[in-house]
């Protein structure tokens, strides 16, 4: 019995150790600037309230992404995402002065919801547009009408 014991014993004594070394390089993504830092300015001038329908009055979105080349690191991922104040009935649309009246923002022709990001190349941008949409019941004044909203461009 007391041979088993020792066995047992000198089983639960034995060890390994290995030494562990991490190491890396921190990288500070690249400064990136959207138009020139500029306001995207879209004018959609005479909007008739009764041909609203998400895709009348369609415009494309002109914007640009401009990196600092000093810093890249191929593994990085560019997102571009936008964000405004959410209409209550579409959730890829921002809210305008107007009650029941948004601007959709849309990438090769479907809804690009807001705060939802958009892997994308520097030097192929996606297409983006914006569009008028009303809330389905809705009947809008005859008014100027505004609204706003953020692109944003991040390195992950």
């Amino acid at each position: 019995m007391k041979r088993i014991s020792l066995l047992v014993l000198w089983g639960f004594c034995s060890m390994a150790l290995s030494n562990v070394s991490f190491h890396g390089y921190l990288v500070q993504p690249p400064n990136c600037t959207i138009s020139n830092a500029q306001t995207i300015e879209i004018t959609f001038q005479d909007v008739f309230v009764d041909d609203i329908n998400g895709s009348n009055y369609e415009q494309t979105v002109p914007y640009s992404i401009t990196c600092d080349t000093a810093v890249r690191d191929p593994s990085m991922e560019m997102t571009l995402s936008w964000s405004g104040t959410q209409s209550d009935f579409d959730d890829a649309a921002v809210s305008s002065n107007i009650t029941g009246l948004g601007i959709q923002l849309k990438q090769a022709g479907q809804r690009f919801r807001i705060n939802t990001p958009l892997v994308v190349n520097e030097t192929d941008l996606p297409v983006l547009t914006a569009v008028p949409v009303k809330k389905s019941g809705d009947d809008l004044p005859e008014a100027d009408f505004e609204a706003w909203a953020t692109l944003q461009v991040d390195y992950q």
